[in-house]
């Protein structure tokens, strides 16, 4: 799935590239960041996947927004400019995800009362 995904990408690099596998569509990397900013899907070591049932409202919503995607074999063009800059949210969204989990593991340690002066300190 991965190496078809490269494939159409190489000729798609401003437009999102989903591969359709079972009843699900998938797509990874810099792509998996732009549909987790745009309908906060989680995304999980790069990937981001959903039910075929939503492909209606996932390309109705990117159609809006102007960005390009290729979904079935079909591809559809948009505005690379908009690509970038969902792309760049996109990205900040799934770092501060991280770090977030990263900063409740820590605290899930701490009694109430050490968690009340570490807010009150910042």
């Amino acid at each position: 799935m991965l190496e078809e995904y490269n494939k159409l990408k190489v000729n798609n690099s401003d437009k999102i590239v989903f591969i359709k596998r079972g009843y699900f569509y998938y797509t990874y990397f810099r792509d998996s960041y732009i549909i987790s900013y745009i309908f906060n899907y989680k995304a999980v070591n790069s990937k981001v996947s959903f039910p075929i049932t939503s492909k209606a409202n996932i390309c109705n919503k990117l159609n809006k927004l102007n960005i390009g995607y290729v979904i079935d074999n079909e591809i559809v063009y948009g505005d690379s400019e908009i690509y970038s800059s969902y792309l760049i949210l996109g990205y900040n969204k799934v770092r501060c995800n991280i770090l977030i989990e990263e900063i409740n593991n820590i605290l899930i340690n701490y009694d109430i009362d050490t968690l009340i002066k570490i807010r009150n300190s910042l």
